[in-house]
């Protein structure tokens, strides 16, 4: 299993997203309560801004209210689940509703942070697929090229998700919606969204349940 403090966000984001931009963040812009490894986290996005908006959503700097005792810093794309650390210990991420209480996540902020950043690339990847209904006694051979990276997981979009990596290999697997209502996870199903550095990486997927797989990448759009 590779740790999550294997993971070096300028790194990736520069090896799989395209070159990045001059812009760089006016650190005035940033609160000067902001703690370090957020301050870090918008210097280095400043380039690639799409990755805070690729599935979840950090908060503008003006948006963030240090004031409070759960500081929101991220929301789902509807607003309706939030990301907050606890402005006394500004490690400790909380999660949940936004309209109920947060309850402590399982990752601190640094990890949170480089999941969100793993998360975004594959959504935003030139090269991906995605399978939402792979059975689960297919997924061994799916994966069989990468290895699991331990972040410790959300709630959200619902319990259950992991992250796996490989040199040229990213996905995210996670349950399968029963396309019944009341649209439960579907028993011995998953969702499997992966990304390549390039197609010829996503080719071995052909072998595996042809017909299964959706092309998500950038460049099919």
């Amino acid at each position: 299993m590779i740790s999550p403090s294997e993971i070096i966000p300028s790194a990736l984001l520069s090896r799989w997203l395209d070159p990045a931009s001059a812009d760089m963040v006016d650190q005035e812009e940033l609160p000067p309560g902001l703690p370090n490894p957020l301050r870090e986290w918008y210097t280095l996005t400043s380039h690639w801004p799409d990755i805070r908006s690729a599935g979840t959503r950090i908060l503008k700097p003006s948006r963030i209210q240090l004031n409070e005792n759960r500081v929101a810093f991220m929301e789902d794309p509807t607003g309706d689940w939030t990301w907050a650390f606890d402005s006394n210990h500004p490690n400790v991420v909380y999660e949940g509703e936004s309209n109920s209480t947060l309850t402590p996540g399982s990752e601190d902020l640094q990890e949170l942070l480089a999941h969100v950043t793993v998360r975004s690339i594959i959504l935003l990847a030139n090269s991906s697929r995605l399978g939402t209904q792979v059975p689960d006694e297919v997924l061994p051979e799916i994966l069989s090229p990468m290895e699991a990276i331990g972040f410790g997981g959300w709630k959200w979009p619902r319990p259950g998700y992991r992250v796996h990596a490989a040199e040229s290999l990213l996905a995210e697997v996670g349950p399968a919606i029963d396309p019944q209502a009341p649209w439960l996870n579907r028993t011995g199903y998953s969702t499997v969204r992966i990304a390549g550095l390039g197609d010829s990486d996503l080719t071995y997927l052909d072998s595996h349940l042809p017909g299964t797989w959706i092309d998500t990448g950038i460049n099919s759009r």
